[in-house]
């Protein structure tokens, strides 16, 4: 009988799972073949113990919980399982700091993982641990620079130095002032938030609306390159201030941004220098701040609604593999705490499959959402430099980006009180995060899938019908973007067609008779207009037809299809 507990002991060890080691990630393979065994590297250690935020969001749908509900349960089951789940990997970090095979490291939240600056050799021997899930190479982000302008003033240091520009056209071509004049929405009452290069904090146009004026600087701002502006939002560079400027921009006679109500944070990470005497990863240091700003996540009144990001890793990065994956539990984690992250594309084009990572992630059809680059007039030409689709992710959500906005010799701020054009997707992408801005501003507890797909739902169609790998959905409009999660609204839609051959009329005008709605038809005929809901009543219009008439009730929160058939006019020859 002594034998009993022996034999259930050897078939427990025989019976019981290996213990699973985690894995180098490609891009990391290759860097550690080419470093000697006790030469040091930085590396993103990620635990295998997360949080199940998947089923934390459908709970959280389900239930429709409120923006502020939603992040404070969010940020405490992240904070929590990083608490109790790190002190194993610590702890054996710190001994191997002792032996010299560790030089340091910091533990991070957002995504349960721990940046660790170790030697080859030792990086190896952490994938071993069964707690452990994947290593990868810690790069560096690169800013996304301006495209090359027609316009005078396009660099750094040049422009316009005195007030009175006015309203600039790319807040005009998003439809932000009918916002602002028929909805009385302006964004007042939301916090907006960017990584980039910092933001001028004495400019007049965005001064008034640092939140750091009215809260501690430390959840107003992030020294995320860590260059010592600790106190103060500074901009060493020029390209933040600019993309800030359109976000949020506002001074008497200078109308540069799409939502002047909203206040703002910011972090400088694109400035980040990156080498291996440093023990933090920059990007998520930044995004834990966004997520978080106060530290408390009872809060809610510090939390940015939208944070745009004009930054991103290619095929000219150290460690980078195609469809870069390292950023994707980051940004799901934010998001899933109710903030939505908006992405520049890049400007590699026009070539195909140009988009930078993370911006080219195609795991779904909202994620993650990126943002091309068109002129700021009809008829919304695609620019030239807009990286274009598809990704390299493949599958089924591949065509890429997923909306445009005006990106071609836009007009914003400039460090030290001035203006100046610049053009790039880092130019079209701030119109987009304003408009998501204005969005929360109207309701405040719409969810980030919704404003996503609102934003789909309402663009412009440009180029090819439907999605296309140039423009996406198309141009993004504010007005339409912020009726579709207002409340109160619905959406009619339907194809206008030729009543004698039945084919569809593009260019036909479906107006909102005594009212400003309305939308010429695509190629495909086809027109969608978001509305008030309740009766309304439109005419439509087309060369060559005579003019036809439709009569309907919007639905609240519904889609109506409504079709309707032109009668041909008579032909007649003119000469002369």
């Amino acid at each position: 009988m002594r034998l009993a507990p022996l034999f259930v002991l050897v078939c427990l060890l025989l019976t019981a799972p290996a213990a699973v080691a985690g894995e180098l990630a490609p891009g990391l393979e290759t860097q550690l073949a080419r470093l000697a065994p006790d030469e040091p590297v930085r590396v993103l250690v990620v635990l295998r113990e997360q949080a199940d935020l998947a089923a934390l969001d459908r709970e959280l749908r389900t239930g429709k919980a409120a923006t502020a509900d939603r992040h404070h349960r969010v940020v405490a089951a992240l904070q929590g399982v990083a608490a109790g789940s790190q002190a194993h990997l610590l702890a054996s970090l710190g001994a191997d700091k002792t032996a010299g095979r560790v030089l340091g490291w910091t533990p991070h939240w957002l995504i349960n993982s721990v940046v660790v600056v170790a030697t080859a050799d030792a990086v190896r021997e952490l994938a071993l641990r069964p707690d452990v899930d994947r290593i990868e190479p810690d790069l560096v982000v690169e800013l996304i620079e301006p495209a090359a302008s027609d316009k005078a003033g396009a660099e750094k240091g040049t422009g316009y130095d005195k007030a009175g520009i006015g309203l600039v056209p790319g807040v005009r071509a998003v439809g932000a002032p009918r916002v602002w004049q028929e909805l009385g929405i302006d964004g007042t009452g939301v916090v907006v938030g960017i990584l980039d290069t910092g933001v001028d904090g004495t400019h007049p146009a965005l001064a008034p609306r640092w939140r750091g004026n009215f809260a501690p600087a430390g959840e107003c701002w992030f020294d995320g390159a860590g260059l010592g502006d600790t106190d103060f939002p500074v901009d060493r560079h020029y390209h933040g201030t600019h993309v800030m400027g359109t976000v949020t921009g506002f001074a008497p006679g200078d109308t540069i941004g799409v939502a002047p109500g909203a206040l703002w944070i910011a972090s400088n990470v694109i400035n980040h220098p990156g080498s291996n005497e440093e023990f933090d990863n920059g990007v998520i240091a930044s995004l834990e701040f966004m997520a978080d700003p106060d530290g408390d996540p009872t809060t809610s009144a510090d939390v940015p609604a939208v944070v745009h990001n004009s930054w991103g890793v290619n095929e000219a990065f150290e460690g980078y593999y195609d469809c870069d994956s390292r950023w994707w539990g980051v940004i799901d984690a934010v998001e899933a705490a109710g903030i939505v992250l908006t992405w520049s594309a890049g400007n590699e084009g026009p070539g195909p499959g140009t988009l930078r990572s993370p911006a080219d992630r195609a795991s779904s059809p909202l994620n993650a959402f990126s943002v091309g680059s068109v002129a700021a007039t009809a008829p919304y030409a695609v620019s030239s430099f807009s990286s274009r689709g598809p990704s390299g992710c493949g599958g089924v959500y591949a065509i890429k980006p997923e909306v445009v906005a005006p990106g071609n010799d836009v007009l914003s701020a400039r460090p030290g009180g001035g203006y100046q054009y610049l053009s790039g997707t880092s130019m079209a992408g701030p119109h987009v995060a304003g408009i998501v801005a204005l969005m929360r501003a109207s309701n405040p507890d719409v969810d980030v899938a919704a404003i996503k797909q609102a934003l789909l739902d309402t663009a412009l169609d440009l180029g090819t019908v439907g999605e296309d790998n140039a423009s996406g959905w198309g141009l993004v409009d504010a007005y339409a973007a912020v009726m579709a999660v207002k409340g109160g609204v619905g959406e009619i839609t339907g194809t206008v067609t030729d009543q004698g051959t039945g084919l569809p009329l593009a260019g036909a005008l479906v107006r909102l008779d005594g009212g400003y709605h309305q939308h010429f038809t695509g190629t495909d005929g086809v027109y969608r207009l978001v509305l008030p809901a309740g009766p309304a009543t439109f005419t439509v219009t087309a060369f060559g037809y005579v003019d036809g008439s439709l009569a309907v009730t919007v639905p609240d929160g519904g889609v109506l299809g409504a079709d309707l058939a032109l009668v041909a006019r008579p032909l007649a020859a003119v000469a002369g």
